[in-house]
Protein backbone atom coordinates (compact mmCIF):
# COMPACT_ATOMS: atom_id res chain seq x y z
CA UNK A 1 0.00 0.00 0.00
CA UNK A 2 2.83 2.27 0.89
CA UNK A 3 4.87 1.85 -2.36
CA UNK A 4 1.54 2.36 -4.29
CA UNK A 5 0.50 5.79 -2.24
CA UNK A 6 4.41 6.71 -3.07
CA UNK A 7 3.28 6.20 -6.83
CA UNK A 8 0.49 7.65 -6.66
CA UNK A 9 2.33 10.62 -4.98
CA UNK A 10 5.06 10.74 -7.69
CA UNK A 11 2.36 10.87 -10.30
CA UNK A 12 0.57 13.19 -9.35
CA UNK A 13 3.99 15.39 -9.31
CA UNK A 14 4.57 14.61 -12.39
CA UNK A 15 1.21 16.15 -13.77
CA UNK A 16 1.68 18.67 -11.41
CA UNK A 17 5.05 19.45 -13.75
CA UNK A 18 3.55 18.84 -17.22
CA UNK A 19 4.61 15.91 -17.56
CA UNK A 20 8.15 16.50 -16.49
CA UNK A 21 9.80 13.89 -14.15
CA UNK A 22 10.88 15.66 -11.18
CA UNK A 23 13.50 12.62 -10.41
CA UNK A 24 15.06 11.98 -13.70
CA UNK A 25 15.15 15.52 -14.34
CA UNK A 26 17.47 15.81 -10.72
CA UNK A 27 19.55 12.72 -11.89
CA UNK A 28 20.02 14.62 -15.54
CA UNK A 29 21.15 17.72 -13.94
CA UNK A 30 23.13 15.96 -11.53
CA UNK A 31 25.21 14.28 -14.76
CA UNK A 32 25.09 17.31 -16.60
CA UNK A 33 27.20 19.42 -13.28
CA UNK A 34 29.59 16.27 -12.45
CA UNK A 35 30.43 16.14 -16.14
CA UNK A 36 30.14 19.32 -16.81
CA UNK A 37 28.13 19.32 -19.94
CA UNK A 38 27.72 23.16 -20.79
CA UNK A 39 23.88 24.37 -21.02
CA UNK A 40 22.60 24.80 -24.78
CA UNK A 41 21.16 27.59 -26.09
CA UNK A 42 19.55 26.26 -28.45
CA UNK A 43 15.80 26.09 -27.93
CA UNK A 44 13.32 23.95 -29.91
CA UNK A 45 10.33 26.43 -30.38
CA UNK A 46 8.61 24.47 -33.16
CA UNK A 47 7.81 20.45 -33.94
CA UNK A 48 8.58 18.48 -36.41
CA UNK A 49 7.24 19.02 -39.66
CA UNK A 50 7.03 16.88 -42.48
CA UNK A 51 9.33 18.94 -44.77
CA UNK A 52 11.70 18.70 -42.33
CA UNK A 53 10.98 14.91 -41.74
CA UNK A 54 10.95 13.71 -45.57
CA UNK A 55 14.69 16.08 -45.89
CA UNK A 56 16.56 13.79 -42.72
CA UNK A 57 15.01 10.67 -43.50
CA UNK A 58 16.18 11.28 -47.47
CA UNK A 59 20.01 12.39 -45.53
CA UNK A 60 19.89 9.11 -43.23
CA UNK A 61 18.52 7.00 -46.98
CA UNK A 62 21.89 7.91 -48.86
CA UNK A 63 24.46 7.83 -45.48
CA UNK A 64 26.95 5.57 -45.77
CA UNK A 65 28.38 3.52 -43.05
CA UNK A 66 31.37 4.57 -42.71
CA UNK A 67 32.84 3.28 -39.55
CA UNK A 68 36.70 3.72 -40.95
CA UNK A 69 36.41 7.24 -41.27
CA UNK A 70 37.78 8.95 -38.27
CA UNK A 71 35.41 11.77 -37.76
CA UNK A 72 32.77 9.20 -37.51
CA UNK A 73 34.52 6.66 -35.46
CA UNK A 74 35.90 9.56 -33.21
CA UNK A 75 32.32 10.99 -32.52
CA UNK A 76 30.72 7.05 -31.87
CA UNK A 77 33.29 6.35 -29.60
CA UNK A 78 33.00 9.32 -27.91
CA UNK A 79 28.89 8.32 -27.63
CA UNK A 80 29.64 5.11 -26.43
CA UNK A 81 31.93 6.43 -23.41
CA UNK A 82 29.12 8.79 -22.59
CA UNK A 83 25.74 6.35 -23.04
CA UNK A 84 28.42 4.03 -20.52
CA UNK A 85 28.74 7.16 -18.12
CA UNK A 86 24.94 7.79 -17.99
CA UNK A 87 23.79 4.60 -17.38
CA UNK A 88 26.58 4.08 -14.20
CA UNK A 89 25.48 7.19 -13.21
CA UNK A 90 21.22 6.41 -13.70
CA UNK A 91 22.63 2.92 -11.55
CA UNK A 92 24.35 5.06 -8.94
CA UNK A 93 21.14 7.13 -8.17
CA UNK A 94 18.11 4.55 -8.64
CA UNK A 95 17.96 1.17 -7.97
CA UNK A 96 15.95 0.10 -11.48
CA UNK A 97 15.79 -3.34 -12.66
CA UNK A 98 16.25 -3.39 -16.16
CA UNK A 99 14.62 -6.35 -17.86
CA UNK A 100 14.76 -7.56 -21.39
CA UNK A 101 11.39 -7.37 -22.52
CA UNK A 102 9.99 -10.74 -24.41
CA UNK A 103 7.00 -10.35 -25.07
CA UNK A 104 4.64 -9.24 -27.97
CA UNK A 105 4.43 -5.98 -29.73
CA UNK A 106 5.58 -3.04 -27.29
CA UNK A 107 5.94 -2.86 -23.58
CA UNK A 108 5.01 -0.23 -22.94
CA UNK A 109 1.59 1.88 -24.38
CA UNK A 110 3.05 5.31 -24.23
CA UNK A 111 5.94 7.01 -22.29
CA UNK A 112 4.09 7.80 -18.92
CA UNK A 113 3.52 3.81 -19.00
CA UNK A 114 7.12 3.69 -19.42
CA UNK A 115 7.39 6.38 -16.65
CA UNK A 116 5.00 4.49 -14.38
CA UNK A 117 7.24 1.19 -14.41
CA UNK A 118 10.54 3.39 -14.16
CA UNK A 119 8.68 4.55 -10.65
CA UNK A 120 8.38 1.00 -9.47
CA UNK A 121 12.41 0.31 -10.05
CA UNK A 122 12.02 -1.45 -13.22
CA UNK A 123 11.74 -0.98 -17.33
CA UNK A 124 11.18 -3.12 -19.90
CA UNK A 125 14.07 -2.68 -22.84
CA UNK A 126 14.50 -4.81 -26.24
CA UNK A 127 17.83 -6.43 -26.48
CA UNK A 128 19.87 -5.42 -29.64
CA UNK A 129 19.29 -8.74 -31.20
CA UNK A 130 15.24 -9.03 -30.74
CA UNK A 131 14.75 -5.59 -30.86
CA UNK A 132 16.57 -4.20 -33.74
CA UNK A 133 18.18 -7.23 -35.48
CA UNK A 134 21.84 -7.46 -34.02
CA UNK A 135 22.38 -9.29 -37.34
CA UNK A 136 21.59 -6.07 -39.28
CA UNK A 137 24.12 -4.19 -37.31
CA UNK A 138 27.80 -4.28 -39.44
CA UNK A 139 30.26 -6.01 -37.22
CA UNK A 140 31.90 -3.01 -37.30
CA UNK A 141 29.81 -0.52 -36.03
CA UNK A 142 30.95 0.46 -32.41
CA UNK A 143 26.98 0.30 -31.42
CA UNK A 144 27.64 -3.37 -30.97
CA UNK A 145 30.88 -3.57 -29.14
CA UNK A 146 30.40 -5.72 -25.74
CA UNK A 147 30.11 -3.15 -22.23
CA UNK A 148 31.65 -6.19 -19.90
CA UNK A 149 27.72 -5.08 -17.87
CA UNK A 150 25.80 -8.52 -17.73
CA UNK A 151 21.90 -8.86 -16.96
CA UNK A 152 21.67 -12.45 -15.62
CA UNK A 153 23.79 -14.67 -18.32
CA UNK A 154 23.24 -11.56 -21.25
CA UNK A 155 26.11 -9.21 -21.74
CA UNK A 156 24.90 -6.13 -22.42
CA UNK A 157 26.14 -3.76 -25.86
CA UNK A 158 27.06 -0.40 -26.25
CA UNK A 159 23.54 -0.34 -28.56
CA UNK A 160 21.39 -2.05 -25.25
CA UNK A 161 22.60 0.59 -22.62
CA UNK A 162 22.30 3.43 -25.34
CA UNK A 163 17.74 2.76 -25.85
CA UNK A 164 17.92 2.26 -22.21
CA UNK A 165 19.05 5.82 -21.35
CA UNK A 166 17.51 6.98 -24.37
CA UNK A 167 14.47 6.01 -23.35
CA UNK A 168 15.24 7.35 -19.61
CA UNK A 169 16.50 10.46 -20.37
CA UNK A 170 15.41 10.95 -23.42
CA UNK A 171 10.92 10.02 -23.48
CA UNK A 172 10.29 9.28 -19.76
CA UNK A 173 11.85 12.34 -18.36
CA UNK A 174 9.78 14.78 -19.97
CA UNK A 175 6.92 12.82 -20.83
CA UNK A 176 7.62 12.99 -24.98
CA UNK A 177 5.93 9.95 -26.95
CA UNK A 178 7.26 7.47 -29.77
CA UNK A 179 5.93 9.34 -32.50
CA UNK A 180 7.37 11.72 -34.83
CA UNK A 181 6.93 14.84 -32.73
CA UNK A 182 7.91 13.03 -29.78
CA UNK A 183 10.85 11.16 -31.14
CA UNK A 184 12.31 14.12 -32.23
CA UNK A 185 11.81 16.01 -28.43
CA UNK A 186 13.23 13.20 -27.05
CA UNK A 187 16.71 13.38 -29.52
CA UNK A 188 16.55 17.30 -28.35
CA UNK A 189 16.01 16.42 -25.09
CA UNK A 190 18.79 14.05 -24.75
CA UNK A 191 21.01 16.01 -27.08
CA UNK A 192 21.78 18.10 -23.64
CA UNK A 193 23.42 15.18 -21.87
CA UNK A 194 26.16 14.84 -24.62
CA UNK A 195 29.38 16.54 -25.53
CA UNK A 196 28.88 18.28 -28.78
CA UNK A 197 31.13 15.46 -30.35
CA UNK A 198 29.33 12.67 -29.08
CA UNK A 199 25.89 14.33 -29.72
CA UNK A 200 26.52 14.39 -33.70
CA UNK A 201 26.87 10.94 -33.63
CA UNK A 202 23.70 10.97 -30.97
CA UNK A 203 21.92 12.68 -34.18
CA UNK A 204 21.89 9.79 -36.58
CA UNK A 205 21.17 7.29 -33.58
CA UNK A 206 17.86 8.91 -32.99
CA UNK A 207 17.04 12.12 -35.07
CA UNK A 208 18.25 10.42 -38.60
CA UNK A 209 16.44 6.52 -37.79
CA UNK A 210 13.57 8.14 -36.15
CA UNK A 211 12.76 9.91 -39.53
CA UNK A 212 13.58 7.38 -41.67
CA UNK A 213 11.17 5.10 -40.05
CA UNK A 214 8.23 7.98 -40.28
CA UNK A 215 9.10 9.54 -43.17
CA UNK A 216 11.43 7.26 -45.16
CA UNK A 217 10.62 5.79 -48.52
CA UNK A 218 8.04 3.13 -47.84
CA UNK A 219 6.06 6.22 -46.46
CA UNK A 220 5.70 7.57 -49.83
CA UNK A 221 3.72 6.93 -52.96
CA UNK A 222 5.47 6.65 -56.38
CA UNK A 223 5.36 10.19 -56.97
CA UNK A 224 7.36 10.78 -53.63
CA UNK A 225 4.72 12.02 -51.56
CA UNK A 226 4.14 11.04 -48.03
CA UNK A 227 0.89 8.57 -47.88
CA UNK A 228 -2.09 9.31 -45.77
CA UNK A 229 -3.94 7.14 -43.66
CA UNK A 230 -6.96 6.56 -46.37
CA UNK A 231 -4.23 5.11 -48.27
CA UNK A 232 -4.45 1.66 -48.11
CA UNK A 233 -0.70 0.71 -47.99
CA UNK A 234 -0.18 3.50 -45.13
CA UNK A 235 1.85 1.88 -42.84
CA UNK A 236 0.72 1.83 -39.13
CA UNK A 237 3.69 2.43 -36.52
CA UNK A 238 4.11 -0.96 -35.81
CA UNK A 239 4.25 -2.11 -39.44
CA UNK A 240 7.16 0.55 -39.85
CA UNK A 241 10.30 -1.23 -41.17
CA UNK A 242 13.52 -0.42 -38.46
CA UNK A 243 16.05 2.03 -40.11
CA UNK A 244 19.42 -0.02 -40.93
CA UNK A 245 21.98 0.56 -38.80
CA UNK A 246 24.98 2.40 -40.17
CA UNK A 247 27.89 4.89 -38.63
CA UNK A 248 27.51 8.12 -40.54
CA UNK A 249 27.27 11.37 -39.25
CA UNK A 250 24.87 13.92 -40.47
CA UNK A 251 24.98 17.44 -42.17
CA UNK A 252 25.58 20.58 -39.03
CA UNK A 253 22.18 22.02 -40.44
CA UNK A 254 20.85 18.35 -38.80
CA UNK A 255 22.13 18.49 -35.69
CA UNK A 256 23.25 21.92 -34.71
CA UNK A 257 27.06 20.47 -34.53
CA UNK A 258 30.53 21.67 -36.24
CA UNK A 259 33.24 18.94 -36.45
CA UNK A 260 36.85 20.20 -37.69
CA UNK A 261 39.81 18.53 -37.48
CA UNK A 262 42.74 20.26 -36.03
CA UNK A 263 45.78 18.53 -36.85
CA UNK A 264 44.85 15.35 -34.56
CA UNK A 265 42.06 16.51 -32.98
CA UNK A 266 38.43 16.81 -33.79
CA UNK A 267 37.18 20.32 -32.38
CA UNK A 268 33.43 21.14 -31.81
CA UNK A 269 31.44 24.19 -31.89
CA UNK A 270 27.77 24.86 -31.63
CA UNK A 271 25.82 26.59 -34.79
CA UNK A 272 25.10 29.62 -34.64
CA UNK A 273 21.41 30.90 -34.94
CA UNK A 274 20.52 26.69 -35.49
CA UNK A 275 16.87 26.29 -36.11
CA UNK A 276 16.17 22.57 -34.46
CA UNK A 277 12.94 22.53 -37.33
CA UNK A 278 15.30 23.62 -40.35
CA UNK A 279 13.18 26.61 -40.53
CA UNK A 280 12.65 28.00 -43.89
CA UNK A 281 12.65 31.61 -42.30
CA UNK A 282 16.37 31.63 -41.85
CA UNK A 283 18.61 32.01 -45.24
CA UNK A 284 21.29 29.56 -43.91
CA UNK A 285 18.64 27.16 -44.09
CA UNK A 286 17.25 27.35 -47.42
CA UNK A 287 20.33 26.14 -48.45
CA UNK A 288 19.49 22.89 -46.95
CA UNK A 289 16.40 22.51 -48.80
CA UNK A 290 17.10 23.07 -52.80
CA UNK A 291 20.53 21.50 -52.09
CA UNK A 292 20.41 18.41 -54.14
CA UNK A 293 21.01 15.24 -51.74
Amino acid sequence: MKTLRKLVKDCDLIAVNKGKCPMLLKIATEYKNKYQIKHKHHRYRDKMCQKAGVLIADLFENAVHSPFDPMVQAAYTQLAEEVVSQFSFLKSKENIVFEPYTGEGEPYADSFEMLKDIHQHHLYFFTTSSGFGEDTLPESSIMLQKTGIYIDDYELVINDIFRIVHDIFGHAMEGYGFGPIGEDYAWFEHLKMFSPLAAAALTTETRGQNCWVNFGPHMRDTKGNLRSKEDPKWLAPNKRPFAEQKMALLPEYVSGIQITKENTEFKTSLCDFWDPCLSLKHDAWKQAYTTPI
